[in-house]
């Protein structure tokens, strides 16, 4: 187990603290645990797409083309691969 601390937003430090007070939570540790656990892991699926897209041959010009048809910038479309 390892202890970090963090800065939150005062409202979102309140969701936490009313699932402690309403048993939905053992704690707001745990709150934020159990939030983090079921949040996928954006950074890796990233990257496994990454890789399938370098082995299909995807190119900028396809990312550009699928950006546009999508109305998506690029940070949207977790940058250039």
């Amino acid at each position: 187990m390892k202890r970090i601390t963090i800065s939150i937003p005062d409202d979102v430090a309140a969701k936490a603290e009313a699932a402690v007070t309403h048993g939905e939570a053992s704690s707001v540790s745990a709150w934020f645990s159990d939030i983090a656990r079921r949040e996928p892991d954006w950074a890796t699926a990233r990257e496994i797409t990454a890789e399938l897209a370098r082995e299909a041959g995807v190119t900028d010009e396809d990312r550009e083309w699928a950006r546009s048809v999508l109305g998506l910038d690029e940070a949207e479309m977790g940058g250039a691969a």
